[in-house]
């Protein structure tokens, strides 16, 4: 079981530090061009744009990825709390 926690937590690591580098890349023209620039943006995508849908425009800034940051802060709040319920009982 500690093993599926584990790597729970590094999936969501790994898929918040994809979003910040496709959040990132965003600001820099070409980026997203290049092969890892699409596979990022596509991965960060499958968060990022049912997020997109829902939210209202805010204009020219794009608050979806901080909000899938959250989201994903929050799933893993509820792994560890989940994993402490657990591991008590």
């Amino acid at each position: 079981m500690n093993l599926i926690i584990a790597l729970l937590h590094y999936l969501i690591q790994g898929l918040e530090l994809i979003i910040v580098i496709s959040a990132l890349m965003s600001w820099l023209p070409g980026a997203s061009q290049s092969p890892l620039g699409r596979w990022v943006n596509s991965v960060a995508s499958i968060l990022v744009n049912p997020i997109r849908r829902i939210m209202p425009r805010t204009g020219m800034i794009d608050f979806s990825p901080l909000i899938a940051l959250l989201v994903l802060q929050a799933a893993e709040m509820g792994i560890r709390m989940l994993a402490q319920i657990l591991f008590i009982y």
